[in-house]
C-alpha cells in the first residue's frame, strides 16, 4: 500500500480572491480527490477536471477553488480515494496562507 500523507503544499492568496488547488487524480481506476469541508468564513468547490501527462486519458487533473473572506492561515486535507474503498490511497494536505 502506497504511504498516504504527502508533503504539504502551501499556498498564498489575497482575501477575496480565489486561489487554485490543482491535484492528480486517476479516474480511470475510481482514484478521485475528495475535498474537506470548506472552514469558517471560506468557500472550497470543485471546478472541473483537466488532462495530466501526455493525454493518454489515464490521469487528470482536479481543480479545486478556495476563497477566504478574511486573512489567515487555513488548513486542509483532500483525501484521494476510491468511492467504494474505505482505505484512502493518498492524504494531500494543504495549507493556505491568505494575506
Amino acid at each position: 500500500m502506497p504511504r498516504p500523507d504527502r508533503p504539504t503544499l502551501s499556498l498564498q492568496a489575497r482575501a477575496g480572491e480565489a486561489v487554485a488547488i490543482v491535484l492528480d487524480a486517476q479516474p480511470g481506476a475510481g482514484l478521485l480527490w475528495q475535498a474537506p469541508p470548506a472552514p469558517p468564513g471560506c468557500t472550497l468547490v470543485a471546478d472541473g477536471h483537466a488532462a495530466a501527462g501526455a493525454g493518454d486519458g489515464a490521469a487528470v487533473q482536479q481543480r479545486f477553488l478556495f476563497t477566504a473572506a478574511a486573512a489567515g492561515t487555513h488548513a486542509l486535507r483532500f483525501v484521494l480515494q476510491r468511492p467504494w474503498d474505505d482505505q484512502p490511497q493518498a492524504l494531500q494536505p494543504v495549507t493556505v496562507h491568505v494575506v
